[in-house]
């Protein structure tokens, strides 16, 4: 699972295979600082990204999961 620091913000994007289809899933979780290292404090629970929608490769559901982390933030 990828995870990229944006500014004070955590994002962490994922693709998973859907094992009753071809397709992958995207998933997002975006976490904010915490006082404790070992700690993230979760602000967008994991998630998954286009419900409705099967990428047929991983690097394309990983990249609309990288794009719809950012869109969170803004």
């Amino acid at each position: 699972m990828p995870v990229e620091q944006v500014g004070k913000y955590e994002i962490s994007f994922e693709a998973e295979a859907l094992p009753e289809s071809a397709g992958w899933a995207a998933y997002v979780a975006v976490f904010g600082a915490s006082d404790n290292p070992a700690h993230r404090n979760v602000l967008v629970e994991r998630k998954r990204v286009a419900v409705e929608h099967h990428f047929s490769v991983e690097q394309e559901a990983l990249t609309a999961a990288h794009e719809a982390a950012l869109q969170l933030l803004e």
